[in-house]
This record gives structure tokens, C-alpha cells and sequence, in this order.
């Protein structure tokens, strides 16, 4: 029984022992037990510890970008007034398609997106954002980041190159921006996107470069902004959004390298700028007057894609082919004859399938060339020969 007693006694001890051990080693470990808890060095080290790797001088790099860049970025509003056109009219089957209509209809449509103000003249600044921002419209108002608001005019701008510039004039206007050097971008550099993304006025977004040469992007081809087939982007993943267009995309720190343009709707933060070495040569020749819009060559017709509907409809048979749901009055189209409900199977020969393919035909021939198309219409095949003009002459209906 006394041995019993003396093992249970050892095995207390030992276990009472243990823990003092595992508590001076948790003291010293922590630094209680030499009473430097509250020493500036423990504290600065546990911060830096639970900040991970953030660099504080690219913060601060970042935040000061933001101040400097966020009052010259602007809010851009712009109304549209036009006539939708509704081929076929008030055909019942097409209402299936397009809705309601006669034919044409009047609106008025409001759009926003983003500037920034790149150039001054005295009491004149000239603000860069894209043409689609400003495409069409009849009045347009500027909002600074402070709430002071201006009427806003178009100098210039090119629908392909999605380029604009707008004046706005008034007394103590923010400064112009300084632009960077885009071809020294590098992928996996950071860069922030300032705009009014669904009119969140005074938003920061960043990320970092993802490409810096990206090609073949195409945006456009609907609410009556032309298709647009961009030839070289900067790809990031800072997030835009619609309202972001227009807005500049900045180094930290603060050069302007990029115009926010376009963004992937079915991905997460894939979006696109246009590179300021291509931007800013266009943007001196509009302000300085010189500038004439390159010319694009232009068919006129509105197209849709053949679906079985279609085909029913249409009592077409055939399986390629493109359906012309309206002719641009006055255009090339209009000149050579096609109608609403011709269906265009061959363009130079070659079999077209989408809409896609007749924009992209279209686009890599010349303005005064003679384009051959291959026509159905009504159960009977014919050519038609158009001589395409420049897009920049038209006015395209909306819709």
C-alpha cells in the first residue's frame, strides 16, 4: 500500500513538474516572463506579421496615386435621341424577335461612363474617353468628382479606334493627368482603374497587367454602336465595369499608361485598355484640329444569324447564309438593291455563316471597292454588287 502511495505520488510530481516546464517555455516564447510584451519592437513585429507581405511604400505609392489622379477623372452622361427600326414592321412572327414596333419608333436613351482631363487650355480642358462613351449623342454632361457639372462637346472622335474627345470649359478645372510611358508596361505590373463604374462615382479598382499585347478583342455591334475590332490591348485583371469605359488606367505612380475600354462578361476580371502610345497621338491630332477620321468601310445592312425560326419563315432551305433584317437608308446596300429578308450566302465567293464573318470580310477591304454577293431572296438566287463607303458618312439607326 506505501509503494502504492509513493508511485502515485512520482507520477503527480512528474505531471506537476511537466506543466511548470510548459509554461515557462510558453512565457518565455511570448515574451511575458521577461516582461516585453509592451515593447515597441514586439509590437511592430507582430503587425508586420499579420499584414503578410504587403510593401507599406507601394501602399502609400498607391494611396497617393489615388489623391492625385481621382479629381481630374469625370463622369460622363450622355442622351441619344433616334428612331429604333423594327424590320419587317408589324409582321407578328418578327415580333417574336424584336417586340412591338411599326417600323420605327422614336426614343431617347441614357448612357454614362468615365473620362479623364488630358489636356488644358486656359480655361478649356479637354477630356479622353472612349468614342462609344459619346457615340451618338445629341448632349452630353460632365460631372467632376467634387459635384460641379458642365455641359460637355465632342471635338473628335473615331468609332474604331474608340476614341474621344470632349471640352468642357469653366473656372478652376482639375489638372490634366500626366501619361506614362504604355510600352514599358510588364506583365504582373500593378496598375488601378479610377472611374464611374454604374455610375459609383470616385471608384478604385487594382490589379495587374495581364497582357500587354493583346489582339483580336471585338466589342460593339448592338444598341447602334458599329462593331469595333480592337488591334491592340493592354489585358489586366484590375475589375471594371460597365461605366468604367472611358476612365484611365494608372501606374502607382499616377501616369496614365491606359484607357479602360472593355470588359469579359463571361469571366471574372479579364478586362481591357487601350495602350496610351496608340491613344495619345490620335488624341493631339483631334485637339489640335488636325485629325481626319480613318475611314471604315461599310456596307450598311443589320444582320441576324438564321435560326431554325428564321428558316421556317423564310421557307429557306439552304444551310449557310446570313439573314438582312435592315437596310441603312441611302447606304451601299440600300443603292444596290438588298432588301429586309434577303439572306446573303457568298460574299467574294467565299460562304459566310455569321454575322461575324460579313463584319470581318467587310472590315479588311477598302472604302470605294466593289464587294460580289451571292443573294437568296423569295426562293431564287441572284448577285448583287455593292460599292462599300466609309461608315463615318451614315447615320446608323439605332436597334
Amino acid at each position: 500500500m506505501a509503494s502504492q502511495t509513493r508511485t502515485s505520488l512520482g507520477f503527480a510530481l512528474t505531471g506537476i513538474l511537466g506543466v511548470l516546464i510548459g509554461a515557462l517555455i510558453v512565457a518565455c516564447g511570448s515574451g511575458k516572463l521577461l516582461g516585453t510584451a509592451d515593447s515597441p519592437t514586439a509590437s511592430v513585429a507582430a503587425a508586420a506579421s499579420l499584414r503578410g507581405v504587403v510593401n507599406p511604400d507601394l501602399e502609400q505609392r498607391i494611396i497617393s496615386a489615388v489623391k492625385q489622379a481621382e479629381p481630374s477623372v469625370v463622369l460622363i452622361k450622355s442622351t441619344v435621341h433616334g428612331v429604333q427600326q423594327y424590320p419587317f414592321g408589324n409582321d407578328p412572327f418578327f415580333k417574336q424577335f424584336f417586340g412591338q414596333g411599326n417600323g420605327a419608333q422614336p426614343y431617347t436613351a441614357h448612357a454614362s461612363g468615365s473620362g479623364f482631363i488630358y489636356k488644358h487650355d486656359g480655361d478649356t480642358a479637354y477630356i479622353a474617353t472612349n468614342a462609344h462613351v459619346v457615340w451618338k449623342a445629341d448632349n452630353i454632361e460632365v460631372l467632376l468628382s467634387n459635384g460641379r457639372k458642365f455641359p460637355g462637346t465632342v471635338v473628335g472622335k473615331d468609332i474604331q479606334d474608340d476614341l474621344a474627345l470632349v471640352k468642357i470649359t469653366g473656372s478652376d478645372l482639375p489638372a490634366a493627368l500626366p501619361i506614362g510611358d504604355s510600352k514599358a508596361l510588364q506583365q504582373g505590373e500593378f496598375v488601378l482603374a479610377i472611374g464611374e463604374p454604374v455610375e459609383l462615382q470616385n471608384s478604385v479598382s487594382f490589379g495587374i497587367v495581364a497582357n500587354v499585347d493583346r489582339q483580336g478583342i471585338a466589342a460593339g455591334g448592338q444598341d447602334g454602336i458599329p462593331a469595333i475590332h480592337y488591334s491592340d490591348l493592354i489585358q489586366i485583371t484590375t475589375p471594371i465595369n460597365p461605366g468604367n469605359s472611358g476612365g484611365p488606367l494608372i501606374t502607382d505612380t499616377g501616369e496614365v499608361v491606359g484607357i479602360n475600354a472593355v470588359v469579359d462578361s463571361g469571366a471574372q476580371n479579364i478586362g481591357f485598355a487601350v495602350p496610351m502610345h496608340n491613344a495619345a497621338p490620335i488624341l493631339a491630332d483631334i485637339h489640335s484640329g488636325k485629325y481626319i477620321a480613318a475611314t471604315h468601310p461599310f456596307i450598311g445592312v443589320q444582320m441576324a444569324a438564321l435560326d431554325q425560326r428564321w428558316r421556317n419563315y423564310l421557307n429557306y432551305s439552304g444551310k449557310t447564309g446570313v439573314l438582312v433584317a435592315a437596310v441603312v437608308a441611302g447606304s451601299p446596300a440600300d443603292q444596290s438593291g438588298l432588301q429586309q429578308g434577303d439572306v446573303i450566302q457568298q460574299i467574294n465567293r467565299e460562304t459566310v455563316n455569321s454575322p461575324d464573318d460579313v463584319t470581318k470580310m467587310i472590315k479588311a477591304m477598302k472604302v470605294g471597292e466593289k464587294v460580289a454577293l451571292v443573294v437568296w431572296r423569295q426562293g431564287s438566287v441572284q448577285p448583287v454588287d455593292v460599292t462599300l463607303g466609309d461608315e463615318n458618312n451614315y447615320s446608323i439607326p439605332q436597334g
